[in-house]
């Protein structure tokens, strides 16, 4: 499988653990080859934004990993904006046993399980021609 560069939105200050256990996990649970665009540290807001829009650009998917507060998460909001307008796919994971809101101009949020993530980040790579 071809390299696919994942931007991961998720509420920096309550869910940076999802954003782990979702890298961490997509070692050994996808056949995709997965580089890792996230941000990894707290950063002004002028700054923190130019950073996650050059990575958004640079992506070619966003997963949105939705935890209690992903739906009012400014953040959140404003980086999913900008992969709108890169026209950037957005999947919404929720985590297993949870029944948190996601996003509800993304579509409906998927389960986190490998199968259904691995099918979503396959049709995404089959229309990039990976």
């Amino acid at each position: 499988m071809a390299t696919l560069n994942i931007f991961v939105s998720f509420e920096f200050d309550k869910d940076n653990k999802l954003r782990a256990d979702f890298f961490g996990q997509a070692k050994t649970e996808t056949n995709h080859r997965i580089r890792n665009c996230s941000l990894r540290e707290s950063y002004p807001n002028d700054e923190w934004k130019a950073k996650a829009r050059n990575a958004i650009r640079s992506c070619g998917v966003v997963v949105v990993l939705i935890g209690q507060d992903t739906h009012n998460a400014p953040g959140v909001k404003i980086e999913t904006d900008m992969a709108d307008s890169f026209r950037k796919p957005i999947i919404q994971i929720r985590p297993q046993g949870r029944t948190y809101n996601g996003l509800s101009h993304h579509g409906k949020p998927i389960p986190w399980k490998w199968k259904r993530i691995n099918a979503e980040l396959d049709a995404i790579a089959e229309q990039k021609g990976a």
